[in-house]
């Protein structure tokens, strides 16, 4: 309903219900008054005839008594007259069907029959004493003689109609002037009301240059005014928060670009100091497994093993770092299959379990014959760096490895340890980068604050999410769940695949390219101790030219990613194979950790190895190389975590 019909009903239902009250008023007063009319009329006709038949109805003079009611009739429009012993009927006059039955008994003064109004009056006779001579007194026991007059009600049926024709048109008169008066009134209130409601709108709808016209006055012209100093007061309030909204949001912009710029700067900063430190790293651990080779005893071995010891230490650092740039990267692909459990468990107690003799603690794992869909070497990953953990800071007791069933289609891992244990408001921050509890002089034994945050990236790479539970005093216990499998078909010990890297390298020509003078030299005494030839240099084309001089193509090709110059190992690599053949298996050595250059040499599908390595396994790397010559480089590389 619109607003005008609103205001014209409230305006119009007061009226109508007082003009019906009128009404009904007008019709009941006019039909008492006919009603009131035709009973007096009634009572005094009946009581006049019967005072006047009275003398010439006891005389005997019938006829009289005959021409008076007919007279009577006539004249006061009665329906009929007649004198009655209330037995029988000794005269009428009139229609004799409008009078009541006789029943012998006494008449009541008045009564109703349908439609008619029916009065009675008895007839007596005048006193004795004025009594006419001729006629002879009544009997007491004779009946009772009376005269009944009969009235139509069409005059109170009349005067109904007539009030109800004069109370409708009054009424409809009233009606359409309220009307049409209400129509105006409804007209001036409405349109005012609908141009401020117009308003609002726009305003709601966020047009808040909307005014609205002030033509009205009292308070609609008020209300106008309030309407548009609100509507000027939200324009200024928007311009004002507008004006904010940007400053802050150049603000943000700017604080996220210098954010973004120092991120970029820290990872350079990191990708650079950690390719820099991996370079003389990697000259140190070789020259150090040269040196140890020719010094077997004495203060020079033991100066030698110290040597060898801080290496590794900083070795483990670094690679700490390499595995968390790989994550980051997302070069490090899931390689789910159906492996027995059991294999990477006695894979991680070969690890760790010297350690925990060590440390005087012990290092259980449970018996299980599951198995379980998911990457054997990611999985055994994240236990060898639990355990790792939970030895660390665990002073005495034990650490239990376990793998149970949780419902029917899953394996839940677990690593318990029976140390401090881990305050509730830190569980949370255990897994960030770099955040240690209790090393606050930063004690390199404890490591770098990495191993749970590549934990909690392999566990996202393979679809779980590490829980841990602890109390302070009570250890802790980290877990993660995986989804199980029937029993694996591959039942190759995955502890025996190292041993597959010892193929021997005699009468091998490996083409060596390294723009660090200090790893040439390395590398050389290296070789040399393992009888193995080597055409090193700085750049390709210096090897190039060292290989044809020795009349013969090398069996294998070793360069580092970043040459002088702007060149790269690919590059390096391509132009070899191009000299000497397509089909020389090759592989890059890089010290860069940065995600861009992990991400760049993933895409070449080259066998990579990362700065600092270790004479012994670089040994065994090549001989795995030579010995899938006749495979393609993809099926050979996977990222080394």
């Amino acid at each position: 309903m619109t607003l005008r019909l609103r205001i014209l009903a409230v305006a119009l239902i007061p009226l109508l219900l007082a003009v019906g009250l009128f009404a009904a008023y007008l019709i009941h007063r006019s039909t008492s008054e006919v009603r009131l009319s035709l009973d007096r009329q009634g009572l005094v006709s009946a009581k006049h005839l019967a005072n006047s038949t009275a003398h010439d109805l006891f005389s005997g003079n019938l006829p009289q008594v005959k021409r008076l009611l007919d007279y009577e009739l006539g004249l006061n429009r009665m329906e009929a007259a007649a004198i009655t012993d209330g037995a029988n009927w000794l005269l009428v006059s009139g229609n004799l069907s409008t009078l009541p039955k006789l029943t012998g008994g006494q008449l009541p003064p008045r009564w109703q029959k349908g439609a008619f109004l029916l009065f009675a009056h008895a007839i007596r006779l005048p006193p004795a004493d004025d009594m006419d001579p001729y006629i002879t007194p009544l009997d007491a026991s004779a009946p009772t003689h009376y005269l009944i007059v009969s009235l139509s009600q069409a005059p109170i049926a009349t005067s109904r109609s007539s009030a109800v024709l004069a109370a409708s048109g009054t009424a409809l008169i009233a009606i359409v002037f309220a009307m049409l008066l209400a129509w105006r009134l409804s007209g001036h209130l409405s349109r005012p009301l609908h141009r401020i409601i117009n308003t609002v709108a726009h305003l709601a709808s966020g047009e808040l240059t909307e005014r609205t016209a002030e033509t009205s006055r009292g308070e609609i012209g008020l209300l106008e005014q309030g309407v548009n100093q609100m509507a000027q007061a939200l324009e200024e309030n928007q311009r004002n928060l507008t004006l904010r909204v940007q400053e802050a949001t150049a603000e943000l912009l700017g604080q996220k670009l210098a954010a973004e710029a120092a991120v970029l700067a820290k990872s350079r900063f990191l990708a650079a100091a950690s390719h820099d430190l991996r370079q003389p790293l990697h000259a140190l651990t070789l020259l150090v497994a040269a040196l140890r080779e020719q010094v077997s005893d004495g203060e020079a071995a033991r100066l030698a093993r110290h040597i060898e010891s801080s290496a590794s230490a900083m070795e483990s650092l670094l690679n700490a770092l390499l595995d968390l740039s790989k994550l980051d990267a997302g070069v490090v692909v899931a390689q789910p299959r159906c492996f027995r459990i059991d294999l990477a468990l006695q894979q991680v107690a070969s690890q760790f379990l010297p350690v925990a003799e060590a440390r005087g603690i012990r290092l259980k794992f449970a018996a299980t014959n599951l198995c379980c869909q998911s990457d054997p070497i990611l999985v055994e990953r994240i236990l060898a760096n639990l355990v790792s953990n939970a030895l660390r800071y665990t002073d005495h007791g034990q650490v239990l490895v376990a793998a149970r069933r949780a419902g029917q289609d899953w394996v839940r891992f677990e690593v318990r340890d029976t140390g401090k244990g881990i305050p509730a408001e830190f569980q949370a921050k255990i897994f960030e980068e770099y955040f240690q509890l209790d090393n606050t002089e930063r004690d390199r034994d404890k490591g770098l604050g990495l191993g749970l945050s590549i934990v909690t990236r392999l566990a996202s790479l393979l679809g779980s999410k590490m829980q841990v539970r602890s109390a302070p005093g009570n250890g802790s216990c980290f877990s993660f769940q995986l989804a199980r499998c029937q029993a694996a078909t591959d039942q190759i010990d995955i502890s025996k695949v190292a041993n597959s890297f010892t193929l021997p390298l005699d009468n091998a020509l490996v083409a060596f390219i390294d723009d660090d003078e200090s790893i040439l030299t390395a590398m050389l005494e290296v070789f040399d101790q393992w009888n193995v030839a080597l055409a090193a240099g700085e750049d390709a084309t210096q090897v190039c030219a060292e290989l044809k001089a020795l009349g013969r193509a090398p069996d294998l090709i070793l360069c580092d990613y970043r040459l002088r110059d702007g060149q790269t190992g690919v590059e390096a690599v391509q132009l070899l194979r191009a000299a000497f053949g397509a089909d020389i298996p090759a592989a890059l050595i890089t010290g860069d950790t940065a995600s861009d250059t992990i991400q760049s040499i993933q895409s070449f599908n080259l066998p990579v190895l990362h700065k600092p390595i270790k004479p012994a396994r670089l040994r065994a790397f090549m001989s795995h190389l030579l010995s899938k010559s006749s495979t393609s480089p993809s099926s050979t590389h996977r990222p080394d975590l």
